[in-house]
């Protein structure tokens, strides 16, 4: 068995054992709201995380919550909402198109990751701008903070699975549409920019290929776009839904203000 190998055996475990927590504290948290349960239920999952990431001083032990940990919840979402046998249609759909896109994304993260020793360089950074205070910052911003939005972003379908209006149907196809083109978006410019990487003669040559020629950063357009999917579904079910759109808006806020400008940052550091 390969270093490789070894260590995401590690990282399963570490993520196992977040479910299990998670799991029991859903279940034995007194409280009848399933949005709450889960909401805290997430909050003791990151901390659990967060402690390995101490234990092996690598941050990007949290990298795949974002992508993992959102299909666990709707999963619980579905069964604790009532008989699955009798949902809507539409529901399955909506959940079937979040488990393809979490299975895409943390395929992706495995194929760019190589073990426990990889870190992000974006955590590298804030590591040397911020010295002793590094830890509690990188709870805050790096852990805490992605939880806080993917469980906003997931608040549309929290009604949308515990909804029991009538379907909205032309919003219902616009919802599907858009779910399923920013998938194929995001996975396409994940697939194009890595075979960039690999076949590129100089490694500070940009990608301008393919979806990247066209659209800037358009795996962060897709992710964006997908969480404005999910809020569609909402929607479609009840356009009194329309409040819940803090989740998908605070996700694209996050993509605009933050991840796009370090990229750019870097980039022209490079250049």
């Amino acid at each position: 068995m390969n270093q490789k190998a070894k260590d995401l055996f590690k990282i399963t475990l570490i993520y196992l054992l977040a479910l299990v927590v998670a799991v029991v504290t859903a279940i034995y948290y007194p409280s009848e709201n399933a949005l709450v349960r889960v909401g805290i239920a997430d909050f003791v999952a990151t901390i659990v995380v967060f402690i390995f990431s101490i234990i092996y001083k690598n941050s990007s032990i949290y990298d795949p919550y974002w992508s993992v940990v959102p299909v666990s919840i709707v999963l619980y979402w579905m069964i604790n909402s009532g008989s699955i046998l009798e949902m809507d249609p539409l529901k399955f759909i909506m959940a079937g198109l979040i488990i393809i896109w979490g299975i895409r994304l943390t395929v992706n993260w495995l194929l760019r990751w190589n073990n426990l020793e990889d870190e992000d360089w974006r955590y590298k950074d804030i590591k040397n701008k911020t010295g002793i205070f590094y830890w509690p910052v990188s709870f805050l911003g790096i852990h805490l903070m992605p939880t806080i939005w993917v469980f906003m972003g997931l608040v549309p379908v929290y009604y949308t699975l515990y909804s029991p209006d009538e379907i909205t149907q032309f919003i219902a196809v616009f919802a599907i549409a858009i779910t399923v083109f920013a998938i194929w978006l995001e996975a396409t410019a994940d697939n194009q920019l890595r075979r960039h990487l690999i076949t590129r003669t100089n490694k500070d040559e940009r990608m301008k290929k393919g979806v990247w020629a066209i659209i800037p950063y358009p795996n962060y357009v897709g992710e964006m776009l997908f969480w404005w999917g999910l809020y569609l579904f909402a929607l479609a079910f009840n356009t009194e839904n329309w409040w819940t759109i803090f989740g998908p808006l605070s996700i694209t806020l996050l993509f605009l203000f933050i991840s796009i400008p370090m990229m750019k940052k870097r980039l022209a550091n490079k250049k």
